[in-house]
């Protein structure tokens, strides 16, 4: 690979002629900027292209503002309902899920990377929404 007036370039040899000799080569470029070296511009579902279960949680509970914390009820179970009908996971796991957040006090790390992506999924729609995701897991 080399760099060439500041894009990507792929280099490949191949044979234009016979098998004793004749390579010839061709430059790809990669008109992709170099988004991989900047972290702020990656995109945060990148790696998974699909929310997890406590990711989907958080989005949804922060983008209706249905704080988890209020205990479990029928509009947990709907919520629930609503989130399995979007994502498609079971609505048993997503309500064993918004008990378990809804419970904790300090968030562990893992929930606070779940937050984290949320936050970054949300921003750029609605500061408000992110705003409050931070103020609620990243903030201490």
């Amino acid at each position: 690979m080399t760099n060439d007036n500041n894009h990507k370039t792929t280099q490949i040899a191949f044979n234009i002629g016979s098998v004793n000799g004749n390579v010839g080569q061709q430059n790809f470029y990669n008109s992709k900027e170099d988004d991989d070296e900047s972290p702020d511009l990656q995109d945060p579902l990148e790696k998974t292209k699909q929310l997890s279960i406590s990711q989907a949680v958080i989005f949804f509970s922060a983008l209706l503002g249905e704080p988890l914390e209020s205990g479990y009820g029928k509009q947990k179970t709907k919520l629930a309902d609503l989130i399995s009908a979007v994502t498609g996971y079971k609505a048993g796991s997503v309500r064993q899920k918004i008990m378990e957040i809804g419970k904790m006090d300090v968030y562990p790390h893992n929930i606070q990377q779940d937050a984290e992506i949320v936050e970054k999924i949300i921003s750029p729609y609605n500061s408000q929404v992110a705003s409050d995701i931070r103020i609620t897991y990243l903030d201490e």
